[in-house]
């Protein structure tokens, strides 16, 4: 509990995002270049999507 005093429940890391992404699209058997443009989203702005789902990620990045 130590570890996380101070931060607040919203305040996630791009990594830690890209990382329930990546169990999402593994659970969802999403293809690499798909889950590769999911990444790029989340690097452009992580703030953004830390408040949002995973399936909108992917359908904003589905071609």
């Amino acid at each position: 509990m130590a570890k996380n005093q101070g931060r607040r429940a919203d305040d996630i890391s791009a990594d830690e995002i890209k990382e329930f992404w990546h169990d999402f699209c593994e659970r969802k058997g999403v293809d690499a270049a798909t889950r590769a443009r999911g990444d790029a989203k989340i690097e452009n702005d992580p703030e953004y999507w830390a408040d949002q789902t995973m399936p909108k990620l992917l359908d904003a990045v589905a071609t």
